[in-house]
């Protein structure tokens, strides 16, 4: 990863997770981002139905990211419902992920 690459993801993973400070609701499961030079795109996954409250809660979030990047940059955040313990897609990085407990299979 060159410094430039660097210092973009660097400026994505705080911008996001200043972004999540106090918004982080029970059924959030985990928040992964991934971008390319012009675009970011973040998945945030969730447990059971996801409630209005949450859903502005992610809309809140979003907003900070969106205050952070210059005009122009594409920007998107979609709250999915993905219940426990299904498998979570993993963009580039992951933000935030809750402690689950681990199946084991016999």
């Amino acid at each position: 990863m060159n410094p430039r690459e660097t210092d973009r993801r660097r400026r994505i993973l705080l911008s996001l997770q200043g972004a999540l400070l106090g918004e982080v609701p029970p059924a959030l499961r985990g928040v992964t981002v991934g971008w390319d030079e012009r675009s970011i795109r973040i998945i945030a996954y969730f447990d059971g139905e996801i409630s209005e409250e949450d859903r502005e809660s992610m809309a809140c979030v979003e907003t900070e990211v969106i205050a952070d990047f210059p005009e122009g940059e594409e920007i998107r955040l979609d709250s999915v419902r993905r219940d426990a313990p299904a498998a979570m897609e993993t963009l580039n990085e992951w933000v935030y992920l809750r402690r689950e407990p681990l199946l084991l299979s016999s």
